[in-house]
């Protein structure tokens, strides 16, 4: 009986397992990585994928799939922006880009995820992207030019795609025109793995908005957004479509791609001081060499790689790099060098994190405060 007994349990045990297995791929069981981000002063961060395909067009997933796998990446908000004029599954699907918004949008709501309505205009091989556009499919079979003036007549944010797609990027001259007339807001500096270094100068001289998507075909890989896909960090007044689409038009955004940031000063370094906390803010050290571990906490998914840029030069063990991961905690070892006077001292260490670029060539600098307590 008890090693039968044992054969039920067992039995039972793997039949609950291969249920949650079937669950899980079915869709009726999701996980979702909350994927931490601290707000900033003001505005509430909110992180979107505002560039991504459905089956509608030319990609591989039903439209709800796209918001499973926001929810499931933590997003908080995506864009779904089939091509205008571009649908290879015509012969099994209709190009309605009205259809795909609505068909998404039931399950946005019930998950809670911010649904753009989008639409991605093309000619040639210069792509852009219309959101909050109010009716897509009238904004199909034109020149871009057209499109996009049909676009600004519906309230639209305009970004550029892929601004170096199958070439370096330049200033094209369609984009020319199109910036000339105020038809593009906004440009991508990420576009899925890729940056475009060539493009970044231009986001201060056009005044344009920062944009990191994933222009995601194929279904997406489970797994933390920001690792495996691009975010466009949104810096909003509220966490609702109408706070999106003004911080896109006020510039308020930074981009996110693997372990590296790119945006404003003001933002990126509302980011850091949200996310990063000196646990050990007074240290106590011994002049004859016995150290105490400084640590400092990273409380948000975002990496920071810190380089030291200025310290006491009697403070031993703060020199070189260091990287604080997210959720982590790092603990440095510190102490005094020999023939340091004993007392209380203020210090201010100087770290560049160079992982957040707040222009070409020019990264984040911020300041770490510490008391030290040198006795005998």
């Amino acid at each position: 009986m008890h090693r039968k007994a044992l054969l039920v349990k067992a039995v039972a045990v793997v039949g609950l397992l291969l249920w949650l297995i079937i669950c899980s791929s079915a869709g009726t069981a999701q996980l979702r990585y909350p994927l931490p981000v601290p707000d900033v002063p003001g505005f509430k961060t909110l992180k979107c994928d505002l560039h991504q395909h459905t089956v509608i067009s030319d990609g591989e997933v039903w439209p709800t799939t796209r918001v499973t796998e926001a929810w499931r990446d933590g997003f908080d908000a995506i864009a779904i922006s089939d091509h205008a004029d571009y649908n290879p599954h015509k012969e099994d699907m209709k190009n309605d880009l009205v259809r795909s918004y609505e068909l998404a949008r039931p399950l946005a709501e019930s998950l809670g995820i911010l649904l753009v309505r989008g639409i991605e205009l093309a000619e040639g091989d210069t792509h852009c992207n219309a959101l909050f556009v109010t009716d897509p499919n009238a904004l199909r079979g034109l020149k871009l030019i057209e499109a996009l003036q049909k676009a600004r007549a519906q309230d639209a944010f305009v970004f550029w795609n892929h601004p170096g797609w199958k070439q370096t990027a330049e200033w094209f001259p369609l984009i020319a025109s199109a910036y000339d007339q105020k038809l593009i807001q906004g440009m991508e500096i990420v576009n899925g793995d890729t940056f475009y270094p060539e493009a970044y100068p231009w986001i201060e001289e056009k005044k344009l908005t920062i944009m990191a998507n994933s222009d995601e075909h194929v279904p997406a890989l489970p797994g933390q957004a920001g690792t495996l896909r691009p975010v466009t960090l949104v810096f909003a007044r509220t966490a609702d479509l109408d706070g999106v689409r003004e911080a896109l038009f006020q510039r308020r955004t930074a981009a996110w791609m693997g372990g590296e940031l790119w945006g404003p000063e003001e933002f990126l370094k509302g980011l850091y001081q949200g996310a990063v906390k000196v646990e050990t803010p007074e240290l106590k050290l011994r002049a004859r060499g016995t150290g105490a571990a400084l640590r400092i906490r990273n409380d948000s998914a975002l990496p920071f790689k810190m380089r030291i840029r200025q310290a006491p030069q009697w403070l031993r063990g703060i020199e070189g790099a260091a990287q604080l991961r997210g959720q982590r905690i790092l603990a440095v070892s510190l102490s005094v060098a020999k023939g340091t006077p004993p007392g209380s001292k203020q210090v201010d260490i100087e770290l560049e994190i160079t992982n957040f670029h707040i222009g070409p060539g020019n990264n984040l600098l911020v300041h770490l405060p510490l008391v030290i307590h040198v006795v005998e």
